[in-house]
């Protein structure tokens, strides 16, 4: 993510959705995993820690899939969405960095 976000700068808006829902592998408190994060040097929004699976996730993310017909997410990091400038929303297709050129 680091390098995508070097890459495009300000035109590419990178929001993370963290959660435990992924074997526990996530900080247990939001100001664990922000300070994880500006120590990696993350380039986007990290929002609160929540659900990404079933009827407890965020509205965006119930959104997001529901709208791509993805199914939930199998392991962390796993799942990407990627919503135009003119709101389109899509799962990529082949290498992430490719799919965001074309939306550029």
């Amino acid at each position: 993510m680091k390098k995508l976000g070097e890459r495009w700068g300000n035109d590419l808006v990178i929001l993370a959705f963290p959660s435990r829902e992924f074997g526990k592998q996530e900080f247990e408190k939001d100001e664990d995993i922000q300070k994880f994060v500006a120590e990696k040097g993350f380039p986007g929004v990290l929002l609160k820690l929540g659900k990404v699976k079933g009827s407890e996730a965020s509205e965006v993310w119930r959104y997001m899939k529901g709208v791509t017909g993805a199914k939930n997410p199998i392991w962390n990091f796993r799942a990407k969405y990627l919503v135009s400038r003119d709101g389109n929303v899509s799962t990529p297709k082949g290498k992430l960095e490719d799919a965001i050129a074309a939306l550029m």
